[in-house]
C-alpha cells in the first residue's frame, strides 16, 4: 500500500510543481512515510518518474475513454471533462513545459495523438491533424494552472480557432499561398 501513496502525491506534486520541484521531502512528511520508504518502493527518483509517466498514461486512456464516451460535440464537452480532469491536465502541462526533456516530450506527443485519434482527427490527413497540434500547443501555452474552468479554457480555443479564422482569410495567407 506504501507505493501507492507515493505515486498518487508524487502524480499530484508533479502536475503542481513540476518536476523541478518534485520534492522526496515533502511527499514523504505529507504522505506520513519515510525517505527509506521512498528507496525500498523505487530506488532513485529517475524510477519514480519513470513511474509517475507510467500512471499518466494510464489516467490519458481513461480521459480517452471517457471522452469517446461524454463528448458529442468538440465544445463544450471537451472542456467540461478537461475540467473534471485537472490534476492530470496539470500534469500534462508540465509535460509540455518541460518538453526539452525527451521522455516528457514524448509522451506529451503520445497522449495528445491519441486524443487526436479518439476525436478521429486522422494524423494520416496531414492538414486536419497540423491544426490540431498548431491548435493545441498554442492553448496549452495560455493555460493558467489557477483558472483551469471549463469557460476559460473553452474561450481560449475559440479565440485561438478565430485568429487561425482570420489569418486564413487575410490578404497574407492568400499571398503566402500562392507563394508555396
Amino acid at each position: 500500500m506504501g507505493k501507492e501513496k507515493w505515486l498518487a502525491a508524487g502524480y499530484r506534486h508533479f502536475a503542481l510543481h513540476g518536476p523541478k520541484d518534485l520534492s522526496i521531502n515533502k511527499i514523504s512528511i505529507e504522505i506520513g512515510s519515510s525517505r527509506a520508504s521512498f528507496y525500498h518502493h523505487f530506488g532513485e527518483t529517475d524510477i519514480f518518474i519513470d513511474e509517475l509517466l507510467a500512471m499518466h498514461w494510464n489516467m490519458s486512456e481513461s480521459f480517452i475513454t471517457a471522452g469517446v464516451e461524454h463528448c458529442k460535440n468538440l465544445l463544450p464537452d471537451l472542456y467540461n471533462l478537461l475540467a473534471e480532469y485537472s490534476i492530470p491536465l496539470q500534469f500534462n502541462l508540465q509535460l509540455f513545459q518541460n518538453r526539452n526533456v525527451p521522455n516528457f516530450n514524448l509522451l506529451f506527443i503520445k497522449s495528445y495523438t491519441a486524443i487526436a485519434n479518439a476525436l478521429e482527427l486522422n494524423p494520416s490527413y496531414p492538414g486536419v491533424y497540423d491544426l490540431w497540434v498548431t491548435v493545441g500547443e498554442a492553448w496549452y501555452s495560455r493555460l493558467d494552472p489557477n483558472d483551469l474552468s471549463a469557460s476559460t479554457m473553452q474561450q481560449h480555443a475559440s479565440e485561438i480557432l478565430q485568429t487561425i479564422t482570420r489569418l486564413k482569410n487575410s490578404k497574407l495567407y492568400l499571398s503566402l499561398n500562392r507563394i508555396a
